[in-house]
C-alpha cells in the first residue's frame, strides 16, 4: 500500500521552530549561578524554556518513523547510529582538548581534576560538556527502531498503540516524580531506589551504566510510541497534518503555551512530552502557511550545530563582558541573559554556517 504520509524537502515551520528551540537552549545556558544571585524571573525562564530537548526528541522520532517509505532495517539503524555516534565522539574530543588547555593555562587544577575524575562519565554520558548528554540519550532512543517493524504489523492496531503510548507516559512520569530519573550533575539514575537498599551505585560503573541506559530508554519510550501512533493515523486513515486548518494550528500553539506555563510536579513527564509533540505538530501545520525562504532553511539546518557549539560563544561573551560590562556578571537577570544569548546565538549560527560549507566537516561534526 502506498504511503499517505505527505512530506516536503524542507518544512519551513519545523525549521523555524528548530531555530527557536536552539535559541532557547542558548538563553537558558546564558546564566551562571556562580556569578551571584539569580533573579526570580530568570529562574522562571529556565522552566518556561525547557521545551527544546522535548521538541528535538519529538522531531527526531517523528521524522525517523513517519517519513515517506520509512525503512526500519538493521542497516538503517546502523547508519543512523553512526550519524549520532561520530559527532558525539568528535565533539567530546574537542571539548576535552579545549578544557584541558584552558584549565591548565589558568592553573585551575580543581576544575581539571573534576573534568577528568571519571572517564566513564566522559565516554558514555557526555561528561565533556553539559549539552552533549543529548547525543547518548538519542542514541539509546534510536535503538527502539529495531522494534518498529513489529509495531507496524496488522495485528497492532490503533488501540494498542494508544495504550502503549499512555502506559509509557505513565512510566516516564513515575520515573520523574519518584526522583529516579538521570541527574546530569551526578550522572546517576534510580538514585532513590538505590538509596532504599543503602547502595552507592556510583561505585559500580557497570550498574551505573545499566541504570542510566534504562532511565534514558524509559524517557524515550513515549516519544517512540506516540510517533508510531501518528504513523498509523497517517497511513491508515485520511488524517493529514498538511490539511489541518490555520485555526487548528493556533489551537496547537495555544495548547503548547498552556502546557509550558502549567506547573505541576506530579505531571512533569506528561508536560514534557506534550510540549515536544504539540510544538512539533504546530510547526508541521505552520509549514502550510509559512513561505520557505533561505534564512529559515539555513536556521533549521544549523540548529543542531548551534546546540553543540554554543558554549564556546557563551565563553567568548563572558570574557568580553568581564572587560566591558562587568556589572552584568554580578547577577543573573533577564537583561544579562539577553546580553549573553543574542550575540552568542548569532556567533554560533555564523560559525556553523561557515563550517557547513565543508562536506567532510559537516559529516564529522554534525552527522549530515
Amino acid at each position: 500500500m502506498q504511503s499517505k504520509i505527505e512530506t516536503k524537502p524542507r518544512l519551513a515551520g519545523v525549521d523555524l521552530c528548530r531555530g527557536i528551540a536552539a535559541y532557547a537552549v542558548v538563553l537558558v545556558h546564558s546564566g551562571d549561578p556562580s556569578w551571584g544571585r539569580i533573579s526570580h524571573f530568570s529562574q522562571e525562564i529556565e522552566y518556561l524554556f525547557s521545551f527544546p530537548v522535548p521538541f528535538f526528541l519529538a522531531a527526531s522520532f517523528y521524522f525517523m518513523i513517519c517519513k515517506f517509505n520509512a525503512d526500519f532495517s538493521l542497516a538503517t539503524w546502523k547508519a543512523r547510529c553512526r550519524r549520532i555516534l561520530i559527532p558525539y565522539i568528535v565533539w567530546t574530543v574537542i571539548y576535552l582538548i579545549v578544557k584541558i588547555i584552558f584549565f591548565s593555562a589558568l592553573n585551575q587544577k580543581q576544575e581539571l581534576n573534576h573534568l577528568l575524575r571519571n572517564p566513564f562519565l566522559i565516554i558514555f554520558y557526555g561528561g565533556a560538556s553539559f549539552q552533549l548528554y543529548y547525543l547518548p540519550l538519542l542514541l539509546v532512543g534510536t535503538s527502539l527502531i529495531i522494534f518498529a517493524n513489529f509495531f507496524t504489523k496488522p495485528k497492532i492496531g490503533l488501540k494498542i498503540l494508544v495504550s502503549l503510548s499512555l502506559f509509557s507516559l505513565i512510566l516516564y512520569n513515575l520515573l520523574l516524580i519518584t526522583g529516579n530519573t538521570v541527574y546530569l550533575h551526578d550522572d546517576l539514575a534510580f538514585q532513590n531506589l538505590f538509596n532504599l537498599v543503602s547502595y552507592d551505585v556510583s561505585k559500580n560503573e557497570f550498574l551505573r551504566f545499566i541504570s542510566i541506559e534504562l532511565a534514558w530508554l524509559v524517557r524515550c519510550l513515549p516519544y517512540f510510541f506516540i510517533a508510531m501512533t501518528l504513523r498509523y493515523l497517517l497511513l491508515k486513515t485520511n488524517f493529514s497534518l498538511l490539511r489541518v486548518k490555520f485555526v487548528s494550528a493556533n489551537l496547537l500553539l495555544g495548547l503548547f503555551i498552556v502546557a509550558d506555563i502549567y506547573s505541576n510536579p506530579i505531571l512533569a513527564g506528561f508536560r514534557e512530552v506534550f510540549l515536544g509533540y504539540s510544538l512539533l505538530l504546530y510547526s508541521i501545520v505552520l509549514s502550510n502557511y509559512l513561505k520557505p525562504n533561505s534564512v529559515i532553511k539555513n536556521l533549521g539546518l544549523c540548529s543542531f550545530g548551534i546546540y553543540l557549539i554554543h558554549p564556546f560563544a557563551i565563553n567568548i561573551m563572558e570574557i568580553y563582558l568581564k572587560k566591558t560590562q562587568p556589572q552584568l556578571l554580578e547577577e543573573v537577570t533577564i537583561f544579562s541573559q539577553l546580553a549573553f544569548s543574542i550575540p552568542s546565538f548569532i556567533m554560533s549560527w555564523l560559525a556553523v554556517f561557515i563550517l557547513m560549507k565543508n562536506k567532510r566537516i559537516v559529516k564529522y561534526l554534525f552527522g549530515v
